[in-house]
């Protein structure tokens, strides 16, 4: 009879049941300590150390428990278990050095660039603070568990019939107060009593549109944010009725101007890979310094942005993207780029004997340019990329970059054609960070710097309010990052030349931009004497912008004066150059204005890594706002959130046109 009793009984590991309960224990202990390192604050200046919706975060972490407690097999259950920790002590480091370098978290659209992320970036960026103190605490995590699992040998007997029922309950039991502190948490959830601040003002806004990034991880935290991030990309709002977003965009529909200025002329767009504003000098640049003071140029000395330079690129070529989704997605929908830059060129001639053309000495593969930016994408009819460089340089890894003098005067046929009217945009690279360490092509730059620096240094002491690093490592970043601007103004240099040559001149315009700062080496913060840490200071974001036209100065004589100060940023390059070129335009896809309209007034730039400013005012969430400049008023503080209010509202119909692939019915 006792073998029978025995029979029908059946022990069970204590250790299956506590494990899960550490896991619970050591996930809370991990978020804390990311917390405190970043030094995160509520909007009353509060440290917090927990998300302010921490119900979510626990939430999620008591159902990953239960799926941890699903396993059966002991050694599984310690895989999923360190498995868990182990990714969450990762995505701390890498939101550490995040943060760090650009004020934001790591979200799945950077996860999505792969090896374009990971190439971007170099040991200088890496928070080794952040490493050792996650991996002491997955070590002391190891530690415990393995001393719990030596020490915890004990069971619990129970009947073979009942263990299933046990089983089942306990998995009931942690996912159902999962669930049920997920669901506490959401009817919580602060709202708006105003639709005029529903946005910067509800958290249930924010919590279905995840719109202010950086303060969607304070409240959600680390589960909440990236499982809410995961079932976003899963579950995509779908569209049942077309009509509301097509007659949006039809209603956003500015006609060709054939008046305007620049109507029919050719059109070269440049953005200059990490240029600042001490990039330029008399000595080391000479032809951009000429351009930035010559009659021929409008420069716009309030330009400001801050992006990676992919999504600046991008926001230039469509006026605004998608927050949600990469450009690569957006294709596979079925939207046509109705509105984009190469194929609004085109529209003005019907497409006859006109050719857009992009050119980027990097791997056409690269942010996955060649598959987004050609014909079936973005609109250009050509696409030049390293791999079409016949030239004697070598391209052979990120960083080793060739010289981008080389590189256009290789294809200055295809840059610059004479038997039709062309559009180029040429993205530079050979400015590209790091500064750590010596560029092969690059030596004859070192040399010119060398022999020109007394001058320099005298100049930028004399005439500017930049720094010239002391720090001999700093210094030697400074001096890299000055030579790789020596090619650029070469590059320059040579293109004036050509369409001189050419004989283009009087019908070419050139629109020059930087894509951000250079923030690599950290050396923008040191030149402009700026603390890191301090994101709201908008100056670090002031980066040069700058139309050099013969016609267009000629045309607009008396204007240019206001416009040199006039607050302007990424958003409104496509719109500006419409302006001038006569082009169609869209108000409701364009997230900017024309510098020249008297709307210019109301842009604000909203970066896609975190924040929104302008000159005098930042803010991460339209609600808490810092002033930055003097004599900011109320009205101007009111205005600001007003027009950050719209542009999110604009933004919430765009990102549902572009994940829909909804196309407007006009066309031109």
């Amino acid at each position: 009879m006792k073998k029978e009793k025995t029979k029908n009984l059946k022990e069970v590991d204590i250790y299956r049941i506590f494990l899960p309960i550490l896991f619970i224990i050591f996930a809370v202990i991990l978020e804390m300590i990311n917390f405190l390192y970043l030094g995160f604050q509520n909007s009353n200046g509060d440290l917090l150390v927990f998300p302010t919706y921490f119900l979510f975060d626990l939430g999620i972490i008591c159902m990953l428990a239960g799926v941890i407690y699903l396993v059966t097999n002991r050694v599984a259950m310690d895989v999923l278990y360190y498995i868990f920790l182990g990714f969450q002590a990762f995505m701390n480091i890498a939101n550490a050095t995040m943060y760090g370098v650009f004020g934001d978290i790591l979200s799945f659209d950077l996860l999505r660039l792969g090896a374009e992320a990971t190439a971007a970036v170099s040991a200088e960026f890496i928070d080794w603070w952040s490493i050792v103190i996650n991996f002491l605490a997955f070590g002391v995590i190891l530690a415990v568990t393995i001393i719990f699992e030596q020490k915890e040998k004990g069971t619990i007997t129970y009947k073979k019939v009942t263990v299933p029922v046990v089983f089942l309950a306990v998995f009931v039991l942690f996912q159902g107060l999962g669930a049920g502190l997920f669901a506490l948490e959401t009817n919580s959830l602060q709202v708006s009593v105003s639709a005029e601040t529903e946005i910067e003002k509800s958290d249930e806004y924010l919590w279905d549109n995840f719109q202010f990034k950086l303060d969607a991880f304070k409240k959600f935290g680390y589960y909440g944010f990236y499982t809410k991030s995961v079932l976003k990309l899963i579950f995509k709002d779908k569209v049942e009725d077309e009509s509301v977003y097509v007659e949006y965009i039809d209603d956003g529909y500015v006609a060709k101007n054939e008046d305007a200025p620049l109507y029919g002329d050719n059109l070269i767009v440049i953005l200059c890979e990490s240029l600042d504003w001490y990039a330029i000098d008399p000595y080391n640049t000479p032809t951009l310094w000429k351009l930035v003071g010559g009659e021929d140029t409008m420069v716009f000395k309030e330009f400001y942005g801050r992006n990676r330079t992919n999504i600046s690129e991008a926001i230039t070529l469509l006026g605004g993207v998608s927050k949600n989704i990469m450009n690569d997605t957006v294709c596979k929908t079925g939207y046509e780029f109705q509105y984009s830059l190469p194929n609004l060129f085109k529209s003005t001639t019907n497409g006859e004997d006109v050719v857009t053309s992009y050119f980027h000495p990097n791997n056409g593969s690269f942010y996955d340019r060649i598959d987004t930016h050609g014909k079936d994408g973005i609109g250009f009819d050509n696409l030049y990329f390293i791999e079409d460089y016949t030239g004697e340089q070598e391209f052979t890894k990120f960083g080793e970059w060739i010289q981008d003098i080389d590189f256009i005067s290789n294809l200055i046929d295809e840059f610059m054609p004479q038997d039709k009217r062309f559009l180029s945009f040429f993205a530079s690279l050979s400015t590209h960070g790091a500064y750590t360490y010596d560029q092969k092509y690059f030596d004859e730059y070192y040399q010119i710097f060398d022999e020109n620096y007394d001058k320099l240094s005298e100049w930028f002491t004399e005439n500017t309010s930049f720094i010239i690093p002391e720090d001999e490592g700093d210094f030697e970043q400074f001096r890299r990052y000055k030579s790789s601007m020596i090619d650029f103004d070469r590059t320059v240099a040579y293109i004036l030349d050509e369409l001189e040559n050419r004989n283009l001149k009087d019908n070419t315009s050139i629109l020059f931009f930087a894509d951000h700062n250079s923030y690599f080496s950290n050396l923008c913060y040191k030149i402009k004497g700026v603390d890191k840490e301090d994101y709201s200071n908008t100056y670090i974001n002031n980066i040069p912008m700058f139309i050099y036209s013969p016609k267009l100065e000629n045309e607009w004589v008396g204007e240019f004066d206001n416009l040199q100060n006039t607050f302007c940023n990424h958003y409104d390059l496509l719109p500006t150059i419409c302006d001038l070129y006569g082009l169609p335009s869209n108000t409701n896809l364009f997230q900017g204005y024309s510098i020249f309209s008297d709307e210019i007034e109301n842009t604000i730039f909203v970066s896609n890594l975190s924040g929104m400013f302008t000159k005098n005012i930042f803010s991460f969430n339209i609600s808490d706002v810092v002033i930055v400049g003097e004599n900011v008023t109320l009205e101007e503080i009111d205005k600001f959130k007003k027009n950050a209010n719209r542009y999110w509202k604009q933004q919430e119909y765009l990102e549902i046109i572009l994940s829909n692939g909804i196309n407007g019915s006009v066309k031109f």
